[in-house]
């Protein structure tokens, strides 16, 4: 059996026969390991008796009298027992089960392992055996399992293991010596709290004569007591100095050759733990986040030295990936890029003995002579660094690898030509009109139903597909398309992807297909409405209604939760633009750091730069055209910072490859919906882009949604050179101004549009929104009412007020059914609350009470649904449910959310608006309208 470093890491439990205390001691269920001796062959002596003893730490599990043979045929291992011995375990207890780590005590099967046993002492040349005359043992290992602990067996059924060997380090700054201790520690992961522990390589050696550094058999480091011959594993290290992971392209035969061995410490040893599940995971999450740690210390008597590396695991996370062996520079120790790095605490224990890089007199000991320096020293004796060799491997790695079957483009040629004899012509109706290009007519239906009102009566076109019934090229390039993903993601090196052309077409044919799938899902309108996160969901909400602060509290929620997703940090970035420009262009920075190549935040970035220094945005839009070729959206963006800049033939060579690409068909959008609970939703009325169109209103209603505004206008006024005055235009020009804070230009761009235009909708709802900014409520009204319906939920909040009560609840119920918020089931809830609280007397009023308040209560639970921080939906039902106890849970919960105001008035207060704004302008907190500051809600 393998022995640990000390009997406090054992996981055993022993029952004694006497109690030494009167009350009863609960002792866990306990699982038996039972040790069994089958045989123990001496091939070069005459059977004779041996004493064996197994023990385990401290305890002794089998003390026995064996008769040997010297047969040179093994034993049949099924025959009679020799001896046995019993040990008890507790599986329930992870942290120190998963220190096992060999199979016994994770497989349920019988194991028979069979050993040759050295002797302890080294013996003489003279004495010396062959390996084969060793006597060989053969124990039979076996799991008696407690029904009691099934739960804990599941969990041992499959373990993967993290195994850590460090071979050595070299070029040290002093040659070794025998008084010095040199200490080597990293982190294991294991199942605990923190989900790893410290472990320590203790007792460097030098290299020993005809010591192979790339083979040999390491020892297993937490059995290793005073260098006892068998802690040495079974397995052999044995790779090749070409397959290290060799970031800084040390020179290794250099320093492993003989010359070298002086300035080197060996430990060939390793150390290794059973990953569960949950380890698995955290390891997995952990190593792409930070590098793993690596201390060394050496020192002796009033001299030392302390180092550390940063070793990055990434390797492992690739697919099929579990070994990686990499070469690990060493700098001086510090605690704070320990922290940075690899997100903890020192490993070793520091000692006052231990010198800074830092200090001003540092004595060497390869020369003669002390030299005072105010530099930081190189770790290593030559001037470079110091450095660790070290491997890190898995039983199975985090991904595997997928390949799938290859297929020949003559057998896809071949089943392809046989379906396409027979062309089959695709045509779709709508509305009586024949369209042949379906893919533009299914993608404009579905633009158009965006635009269907909430309510009343609406012409909604029936949209017919008419697709092909036989399986085309494309069906038959897309019906693989999974496996053809993964095999790009696996197998995409650009080296190897330029050699031939045979993997060159393979590979366009492989991307063509997995393009084909996003093409489908687009045209099918696959909704993917649940896979967005439910905080992003509400954080969007609560930004597309204007509620800012509770919007960027939701974001940062989520950035803490999930550091390295660089889409939230852009749309964070996004929300703060209209709160501190300087708090928006560090989060659009960090996702720039996490994804460089991502449009939206590359336009976001140089749109801001833009606003500084037009001249030092170029990059970013340099970016845009080399990276994304056929978004006509985005390289009108770059045209029109050209045409700011005045390089105007620059900007006329983008406007023709434009047209080429839209000529040859290769024009495509970016995959960013504008709508409603997506990144580029927003609370005004959309403006409608009709086909034929200018393209810079395209852009412009982009820009304004990331709040490029400086760019859009720019967009705009090109727009209006080129087509002329238009509803799109007045509507454009006032959102900027009222994006800007210039509220009365706004209204005066909007009241030239309707004069000129007349009564549309979108202008009209714009126009009311401003008027409702500027506290004014009678012209806000009116606006509202000419505007008729809109398609944003802000907008249709907003408008409430100018209702009745019946016509308020049927648009409360539209929106709630189609685009449901806590802002709208709140609105809903205390409509309900509004309507209890009416009336007086007999037993029919107080039933319809009781149902409004019941109904009301169901409304704000909906709410918590789509937003869990919606104080206000917790603070409305502490005033609802039954019993206390929940009322008080809420109570909690309204308080946690920052909801200051007084519960228990707050369904009086309800009966009491009178407010132009109460049902949006109080938000999920608190009313910050100034029309409400002297209201007790």
């Amino acid at each position: 059996m393998r022995k640990s470093k000390n009997r406090s890491e054992a996981s055993i439990r022993t029952v004694k026969s006497e109690t030494q205390y009167k009350e009863e001691i609960y002792v866990p269920p306990l699982d038996v390991l039972s040790i069994s001796i089958l045989d123990l062959r001496v091939p070069d002596e005459d059977p004779k008796p041996y004493t064996l003893k197994i023990t385990f730490f401290d305890q002794l599990l089998l003390s026995s009298v064996v008769m040997s043979s010297n047969s040179r045929q093994e034993k049949d291992t099924n025959k009679s027992i020799l001896a046995e011995g019993y040990m008890n375990y507790d599986p329930s207890d992870y942290e120190k089960m998963c220190l096992f780590v060999n199979h016994p005590l994770t497989n349920t099967n019988d194991m028979i392992i069979k050993k040759r046993m050295e002797s302890m002492i080294p013996p003489s040349v003279l004495l010396a055996k062959s390996w084969d005359n060793f006597p060989k043992i053969t124990l039979k290992l076996n799991i008696i399992r407690n029904e009691e602990n099934h739960i804990h067996h599941k969990k041992f059924r499959n373990p993967n293991y993290f195994k850590f060997t460090l071979v050595g380090c070299y070029n040290f700054l002093i040659p070794f010596k025998s008084s010095i201790t040199y200490t080597a520690a990293t982190k294991l992961p294991v199942s605990n709290e923190m989900h790893s522990s410290v472990f320590t390589f203790d007792n460097g050696y030098i290299a020993p004569e005809r010591f192979e550094y790339m083979s040999f058999y390491p020892h297993w480091e937490s059995l290793r007591l005073q260098d006892e011959r068998f802690t040495k594993g079974d397995l052999k290290l044995q790779c090749d100095l070409k397959e290290f992971q060799n970031v800084q392209n040390i020179d290794l035969e250099y320093y492993l050759n003989d010359s070298s061995k002086q300035l080197s410490t060996v430990w060939a040893s390793f150390h290794r733990t059973l990953l569960l599940k949950d380890s698995e995971q955290w390891l997995s999450n952990y190593i792409r986040q930070y590098k793993w740690p690596l201390e060394v210390q050496m020192y002796e008597e009033g001299q030392g030295y302390s180092f550390m590396g940063f070793i990055d695991l990434f390797k492992l996370l690739y697919p099929g990936e579990k070994t990686t062996r990499i070469v690990v520079p060493l700098q001086w120790f510090d605690a704070e890029s320990l922290m940075e790095k690899c997100g903890c605490e020192p490993l070793l224990t520091p000692t006052e003995l231990i010198q800074s890089p830092n200090h001003q007199k540092v004595i060497s000991n390869v020369t003669e002579f002390s030299s005072v320096t105010n530099e930081i020293l190189p770790t290593g004796s030559d001037g470079s660094c110091a450095f660790a060799i070290i491997e890190v491997t898995m039983a199975r790695p985090f991904k595997k690898p997928i390949i799938p079957p290859h297929i020949t483009q003559s057998e896809i040629n071949e089943m392809a030509t046989d379906l396409e004899l027979l062309p089959i012509k695709r045509e779709c109706s709508g509305r009586g009109q024949l369209e042949r290009d379906w893919q533009a007519m299914i993608s404009n239906a579905a633009k158009s139903l965006l635009h269907v009102p909430y309510y009343g009566s609406a012409d909604i076109c029936a949209i017919i597909r008419q697709l092909s019934t036989s399986r085309t090229r494309v069906e038959l390039f897309t019906s693989f398309w999974q496996e053809a993903a993964i095999y790009v993601n696996n197998n995409f090196v650009v080296s190897d992807f330029l050699r031939s052309n045979d993997t060159y077409e393979e590979m366009l044919m492989i991307a063509h297909s997995c393009l084909m799938k996003i093409t489908y899902e687009t045209l099918n309108e696959i909704d993917d409405t649940q896979e967005i996160n439910p905080t992003l969901r509400a954080a969007r909400q609560s930004r597309q209604l204007q509620d800012l602060p509770h919007a960027m509290e939701l974001y940062l929620q989520l950035v803490v939760e999930r550091p390295r997703e660089a889409d939230n940090w852009r749309e964070l970035a996004t929300c703060l633009r209209d709160i501190d420009e300087d708090w928006a262009d560090v989060c659009i920075n960090k996702s720039l750091l996490l994804n460089p190549r991502h449009p939206l935040s590359l336009l976001s970035k140089g749109s801001m730069v833009f606003d500084k220094d037009p001249d030092a945005a170029e990059p970013f839009f340099v970016a845009l055209l080399a990276f994304y070729p056929f978004y006509p959206t985005l390289w009108i963006a770059a045209n029109a910072y050209y045409l700011h800049r005045e390089l105007f033939d620059m900007a006329q060579q983008i406007m023709e490859q434009i047209k080429r690409t839209r000529a040859e068909g290769l024009s495509g959008e970016m995959r960013y919906s504008r709508a409603w609970e997506r990144e580029l939703g927003d609370w005004w009325d959309h403006t409608p882009l009709l086909p034929g169109t200018s393209l810079y209103y395209d852009a412009a209603d982009l820009l304004l949604r990331i709040r490029a505004i400086s760019l859009a206008e720019v967009c705009i006024a090109t727009a209006l050179s080129e087509t002329g005055e238009s509803p799109v235009y007045y509507h454009m020009v006032a959102l900027c101004c009222r994006l800007r804070g210039q509220i009365e230009d706004a209204l005066c761009h909007l009241k030239q549009g309707i004069e000129k235009f007349g009564e549309i909708s979108y202008l009209r709802s714009l126009e009311g929104e401003c008027y409702h900014k500027m506290k004014n409520i009678v012209p806000s009204i009116a606006s509202f009412k000419k505007a008729g319906s809109y398609s944003s939920p802000y907008i249709a909040l907003l408008s409430l007020p100018r209702y009745d009560h019946q016509r308020t609840r049927s648009i409360l119920s539209d929106v709630v059914r189609r685009h449901p918020s806590a802002y709208a089931w709140i609105a809903l809830a205390e409509d309900w609350l509004m309507r209890s609280s009416s009336g007086e007397g007999d037993a029919e009023v107080r039933k319809d009470q009781r149902t409004a308040t019941s109904n009301a209560a169901n409304c704000a639970a909906r709410a918590l649904n789509c937003d869990r921080r919606a104080g206000r939906a917790w603070a409305l039902l502490a005033t609802l449910l039954s019993p206390s106890t929940r009322r008080q849970y809420c109570r909690v919960m309204a308080s946690a959310c920052d909801y200051k105001k007084p519960i228990e008035e707050l369904r009086k207060s309800l009966g009491e608006q009178k407010s132009f704004c109460f049902r949006i302008g109080k938000v999920l907190q608190e009313c910050r309208c100034e029309m409400c500051i002297n209201l007790a809600i």
